[in-house]
């Protein structure tokens, strides 16, 4: 039972630890959500096509503020892009939550499955220095 009570309370002081962390984002600052996808070569004009004209314009309607979409053109030349910023992490979850409640989300979600192989995302905070901020 020691061992067990030493072990939480280790993890708890690291948890102190790293939610102080001065890097992470403070209260208020914008956030932004990038999602790289993995679209194979076949199926990205009807991709583009469908985040242009249907995901795009729901997400919006729920709160996303897109700042970009690229594709990549060596290397990975699969990957597509999105960038997206928020106010802060409470307005994307309110964006998120709404997005994937919602009639458009069943529709867009059995589309992304038959055109997507892999999606990876992250969420930034510009540097000081930045234009974005």
């Amino acid at each position: 039972m020691k061992h067990v009570t030493l072990t939480l309370t280790i993890v708890a002081l690291l948890l102190v630890l790293v939610g102080n962390n001065s890097v992470a984002q403070k209260l208020g600052e914008k956030v932004y959500w990038m999602a790289t996808i993995e679209v194979p070569l076949g199926k990205q004009p009807d991709y583009h096509s469908m985040l242009q004209k249907e995901q795009m314009p729901a997400m919006e309607k729920y709160g996303w503020k897109f700042v970009g979409v690229w594709q990549t053109i060596v290397g990975d030349i699969e990957n597509v892009i999105i960038l997206a910023e928020f106010n802060d992490m409470n307005a994307y979850h309110t964006a998120r939550g709404a997005f994937r409640g919602s009639d458009e989300w069943k529709v867009i979600s059995r589309k992304l499955d038959e055109m997507t192989t892999n999606v990876k995302t992250a969420f930034l905070n510009a540097a000081p220095y930045s234009k974005m901020k």
